[in-house]
C-alpha cells in the first residue's frame, strides 16, 4: 500500500514547511527552499545520522525529502505526482524539453539507509546536470 496515494501537492508543502520549522527548532538549521540549502542538508546528514538509520527515522525523512522535492520545484518549475508506474513514492515532474521525473524521498531514504555514497548534494546536482542539457 503506498502511503502517499491520496496526498495532493499542499499535503506535500506542508510537509516541507512543517520540516523547515523541526529544523529551526531543533537543530537550529534556517531553510528556505534555496539551492544551496541542500549542502546543509547533507552536512546536518553527515554529523548526526549514521548508515543503517532510515528505519528510525521515518518522520524526518518524510519531512526533508519533501523539502527537497520543493527546493527542486521552486528552481525549476515542476510538481509534485504520485507514481504508482516505477515506484511507491512520489515524483517531482520537471516539464520542459524533456519531462523529467525524480524521486526526493526515495534519495533522502537512500541517504538515511546507504550514508554519504547517496549524497543529497550529489542528487541535487545530478538533477541540475540533466536539466541542463536540454
Amino acid at each position: 500500500m503506498n502511503p502517499f496515494r491520496n496526498w495532493g501537492a499542499s499535503d506535500f508543502q506542508q510537509h516541507a514547511t512543517d520540516f523547515c520549522q523541526l529544523a529551526r527548532a531543533h537543530y537550529g538549521l534556517e531553510l528556505d527552499f534555496s539551492p544551496h540549502t541542500v549542502s546543509q542538508l547533507e552536512n546536518f546528514l553527515e554529523s548526526h545520522f549514521g548508515p543503517g538509520s532510515a528505519d528510525a527515522n521515518s518522520v524526518l525523512i518524510v519531512g526533508m525529502g519533501c523539502y527537497l522535492g520543493e527546493v527542486l520545484i521552486r528552481q525549476y518549475g515542476g510538481r509534485w505526482a504520485a507514481d504508482e508506474e516505477f515506484f511507491r513514492s512520489p515524483a517531482v515532474l520537471i516539464e520542459g524539453k524533456l519531462q523529467t521525473r525524480t524521486f526526493p524521498l526515495s534519495r533522502v531514504w537512500r541517504r538515511f539507509e546507504y550514508g554519504p555514497d547517496q549524497s543529497l548534494t550529489t542528487y541535487y546536482s545530478e538533477v541540475t546536470r540533466t536539466l541542463s542539457q536540454f
